[in-house]
């Protein structure tokens, strides 16, 4: 049996703990604001909450995807969902292929912020308003990057991957713009190796991003925003050197979805937060899956659980769960809503807050990717920084890395955080 031990972070040293998730208390729901307390907007939106419905159309694929933010915003504070291009004031620029070598940064705390980008919180601990975001390492412009090796996992799995060195390496990945974002992860110790910046191409939404890999290491992704909808696209090969790349877009949801989250299931099957109404409130949330070819542009769904009434008002990102066996669950996982993070079951919709940290982004390795076996919990926050973060007690590591500032005015870390499945046996529907 694999370890059933995780690192806790306490400060400047680490020490041991065995997994096994605390019973806490259930929190009331929590609106896409800053801690539960913005308002939610108005918006229309489509679908039926009938279990297992299938909808009756494929939107078409689009060409160029273009669209602009007809709910930008310009804000020092909170009440903006994740679907809202917010204003942020940055200090750094991406740039076309860059690599952003890693440097921890001891004593810092999460900010939890709406998805406007304000609120930031600084290394020292200091709570910032104008969501600025800086780089917190060095950057080279040779538009390389290596990796130290690949690994395997030690027993079966039923997600496949073979020897793609994306599916057995830990690895995460984010898009925010224009750009998409790699994150190398030590086998060793879990801490970054590099961060590798590749800019796409093809025109897309400029809305909110969702992002799961598939069993062959490919990207999924998403934009979603408020009268446009969401747009689905795909990149078949992720760089892990500095690229410029295409992507491929597979069309619209139909029904005019709002959908800020997606997830990979332990079979394979791809799932989506459907955000109902809007993008502040669980008003017709539901967990729907694809249910054709969707890499064909079959972009049809099933509905697997209704939220409406779950616990979390909003999740911006799932993710895979891991169980007090240290081993990845599909059924149970790590959803977040705006810096909340929560144990989440996704068959009937509850959870237990397991604490603040991060914004919108959150994923969970498994023990096979790394040497000491040990399945590990990331963060990504407004401003970019990533966290490694304690699964039973949400104790934060210091930061890891720092991606860079869009080009535009989106928050740096305005997307969810996607990485390998690893080897799992599912609970969800089939």
């Amino acid at each position: 049996m694999r370890s059933s031990s995780t690192r806790i972070w306490t400060g400047a040293g680490t020490r041991r703990l065995s997994l096994g998730f605390a019973a806490l208390a259930l929190l009331p729901l929590a609106c896409s604001g800053d801690d539960g307390s913005a308002g939610a907007a108005s918006d229309t939106g489509t679908g039926t909450d009938t279990a297992t419905s299938t909808t009756s159309g494929t939107s078409s694929a689009s060409a160029s995807g273009t669209a602009t933010a007809a709910e930008s915003t310009s804000t020092t504070g909170g009440g903006i969902s994740a679907s809202d291009s917010g204003t942020t004031t940055t200090t750094a620029t991406a740039t076309e292929g860059s690599t952003t070598e890693s440097t921890a940064t001891a004593g810092t705390t999460m900010d939890g912020t709406t998805t406007d980008g304000t609120g930031g919180t600084t290394s020292d601990g200091t709570t910032t308003t104008d969501g600025t975001t800086t780089t917190d390492g060095t950057t080279t412009t040779d538009d390389t990057t290596t990796t130290d090796g690949t690994t395997t996992t030690d027993g079966t799995t039923t997600t496949g991957g073979g020897d793609n060195p994306l599916w057995n390496t830990p690895n995460l990945w984010y898009s925010v713009e224009d750009k998409l974002h790699y994150i190398q992860i030590d086998e060793n110790d879990g801490t970054v190796v590099q961060l590798v910046t590749s800019t796409i191409t093809t025109p897309l939404l400029d809305g909110f991003n969702g992002l799961t890999m598939l069993e062959d290491g490919s990207l999924l992704g998403s934009r979603v925003l408020k009268g446009q909808g969401t747009q689905i696209f795909y990149v078949a090969e992720p760089p892990i050197e500095a690229s410029s790349i295409e992507a491929e877009i597979l069309g619209f949801v139909p029904d005019t979805l709002l959908i800020e989250a997606l997830y990979t299931d332990c079979k394979g099957l791809v799932y989506l937060m459907d955000s109902g109404t809007d993008l502040t409130n669980s008003t017709g949330n539901r967990l729907i899956r694809f249910t054709g070819d969707y890499l064909a542009g079959d972009l049809n769904y099933e509905v697997i659980t209704d939220l409406e009434n779950a616990n979390v008002a909003d999740i911006d990102d799932l993710g895979p769960g891991i169980d007090k066996d240290g081993l990845i669950t599909d059924g149970e996982g790590f959803a977040i809503d705006s810096g909340t993070v929560y144990s989440f079951n996704y068959n009937t919709g509850t959870g237990t807050s397991l604490g603040k940290g991060g914004s919108w982004g959150s994923h969970a390795l498994g023990g096979p990717l790394f040497a000491d076996d040990t399945a590990r919990l990331y963060l990504l926050d407004s401003a970019a920084k990533l966290f490694e973060a304690d699964p039973v007690n949400l104790n934060l590591s210091p930061i890891l890395v720092t991606g860079p500032a869009p080009d535009g005015n989106a928050p740096a870390g305005w997307s969810g955080l996607t990485g390998p499945l690893t080897e799992c046996e599912s609970t969800l529907p089939q």
